[in-house]
């Protein structure tokens, strides 16, 4: 890369930290992933400050157009960020789906107390929790 490159490089990175550090300060962006883009960003320094290293490594992986390696290591680090976050949407879909089960069980034991009865806690064998007094696993109202 030329000179004029690195020297953007360098610009557009320190612009980038300076917005990640904002966004974590106004808690717009959590710090765990906060983390991930500041990684990036101080790869990128690197990058810029050294101007013959990405030619050097392109060069010691056989790759002889240089901007070919920066739009490979780009598409790697979109995979691993797309991994990440496809375990934190399983994550959280989980977490959902047991708090709403919890829900249903905690709505199903106040209609109970309201219509003057008692709610069962399924240790006398009568009802489990989350089933309906009449036996049929219907919860809520």
């Amino acid at each position: 890369m030329s000179t004029r490159a690195h020297i953007a490089l360098a610009v557009l990175v320190a612009l980038a930290i300076f917005v990640i550090i904002r966004l974590v300060r106004r808690r717009h962006l959590k710090a765990k992933y906060s983390l991930l883009w500041l990684t990036l960003g101080g790869f990128m320094v690197v990058i810029a400050a050294v101007p013959g290293l990405l030619d050097w490594t392109a060069a010691r992986l056989g790759i002889y157009y240089e901007p070919t390696l920066l739009i490979l290591l780009g598409l790697a680090l979109l995979l691993l960020i797309v991994m990440h976050f496809s375990y934190e949407l399983s994550r959280m879909e989980n977490r959902v789906r047991t708090l709403a089960e919890e829900s249903a069980i905690l709505r199903h034991r106040v209609a109970a107390l309201e219509s003057g009865g008692s709610p069962s806690n399924g240790t006398d064998g009568t009802d489990a929790p989350g089933t309906a007094p009449d036996g049929t696993g219907a919860i809520g109202p």
